[in-house]
């Protein structure tokens, strides 16, 4: 990721230009977390506001282990989502975003590596789609905080597609 990248994220973030609002709308816990997203060339990025409550070390002051698995699920899952809705809309369907089915998706697997602690600062995700089937989908997502070259969290996902 280039430098230029890494600003604009930063800018979009602290000016609060975030997409999605309404992305999975009833799910009341990413609305508990208060995972927002924004849009850089095709990828989307999660970012997770630090908040004192995601705190799961008080005397390190590192975050939860759950939220950060949370944020790699989240952004893995946007980025399939958005990935189906690119290829229906190339198929000449029109499919809107509020309408995609997001019951139509199931985790298979997940490897996370905790590669150092997630500090409590802002944190960001970014997905890669490796494959795209029919049936399944595998996917790589990244999380960092302050650094983009110091990642604190990766994960391997595979989805099961219905």
């Amino acid at each position: 990721m280039s430098p230029k990248m890494i600003d604009s994220i930063l800018l979009k973030h602290l000016t609060k230009k975030y997409i999605l609002k309404n992305f999975i709308p009833d799910n009341s816990f990413i609305n508990l977390l208060g995972v927002r997203f924004i849009k850089e060339n095709d990828s989307y990025i999660s970012i997770l506001p630090f908040r004192p409550d995601l705190i799961g070390n008080f005397e390190i002051q590192t975050l939860h282990g759950g939220v950060t698995l949370s944020l790699l699920e989240v952004t893995a899952f946007l980025q399939i989502q958005m990935r189906l809705r690119k290829n229906s809309e190339n198929e000449k369907e029109k499919v809107f975003f509020e309408t995609l089915n997001t019951t139509a998706i199931n985790i298979v697997d997940i490897q996370v590596d905790y590669l150092r602690p997630g500090l409590a600062f802002d944190s960001f995700a970014m997905a890669k789609v490796n494959r795209l089937g029919r049936r399944f989908a595998s996917v790589s997502v990244i999380a960092w905080q302050k650094d983009y070259k110091k990642i604190f969290a990766q994960a391997t996902i595979r989805f099961q597609i219905l």
